[in-house]
């Protein structure tokens, strides 16, 4: 009761929650099947454990399949363990195909701390949800320079995983761009959102500021799944 009436609280403020992109959103009551492409049994089993907790108390479920076992005929996350560690937004609609749509490949170094891991996996699995970074919403507080170093730092990051400079470019400033209220179900900042990346910074009045990584799921989190992803 007192987690539901502070949810009602922070809804009565925010008017919408959280940066949930609306063409995104898988269909309710979605059994999403995961597929391990690789990785090994302790990495699958941490990922099986962890991931689950965005599904608390909403009408989608995870149904996970190992590397070696014969997967579904459609497959809606493919997780795999090599190469970079992203995800794929939300339903992007092909379930058929052989290539991951999450990448987890920081999972498999021996410097990953126990929280780190679990960040890691709440946070590529809201990606895979439909969720975007809480820095592109409207109501983003400290000014628009932090977004332009956001994507400057983000070009080395792209040309890495393949990209030329030129589509680096143009990649890093369409995925960081502030998203339209049109098109997502927005939220007053959440700072405390799992969807936020560790930053320090100058804001646009002159302040330090520093934003700690999340290794939990905040109210609002939990609360836009319950909204969106209603039983």
């Amino acid at each position: 009761m007192i987690f539901m009436t502070t949810m009602i609280l922070l809804w009565g403020h925010t008017a919408h929650s959280a940066v949930l992109i609306k063409d995104k959103l898988w269909q309710k009551g979605t059994v999403l099947n995961v597929l391990f492409l690789d990785g090994t049994p302790e990495l699958q089993q941490l990922v099986i454990v962890t991931a689950p907790e965005w599904l608390q108390n909403t009408s989608l479920s995870f149904q996970f399949f190992g590397h070696s076992s014969k997967p579904p005929r459609q497959t809606h996350i493919r997780v795999s363990f090599s190469l970079h560690s992203g995800s794929q937004l939300g339903d992007h609609q092909d379930y058929a195909s052989k290539y991951p749509t999450m990448n987890l490949f920081d999972l498999t170094s021996e410097q990953i701390s126990d929280s780190g891991a679990r960040r890691l996996i709440l946070h590529e699995f809201g990606h895979a949800l439909g969720f975007e970074h809480e820095y592109r919403s409207g109501f983003w507080p400290y000014g628009e320079k932090v977004i332009e170093e956001i994507i400057v730092d983000c070009y080395p990051k792209m040309q890495q995983i393949g990209y030329s400079r030129l589509a680096a470019i143009e990649r890093c400033k369409n995925i960081n761009a502030p998203i339209a209220a049109s098109v997502a179900h927005l939220t007053a900042y959440d700072e405390l959102s799992i969807m936020n990346y560790q930053m320090s910074f100058v804001d646009s009045d002159g302040r330090k500021k520093q934003i700690k990584p999340a290794v939990n799921l905040s109210l609002l989190d939990r609360y836009a799944m319950q909204r969106w992803y209603v039983r």
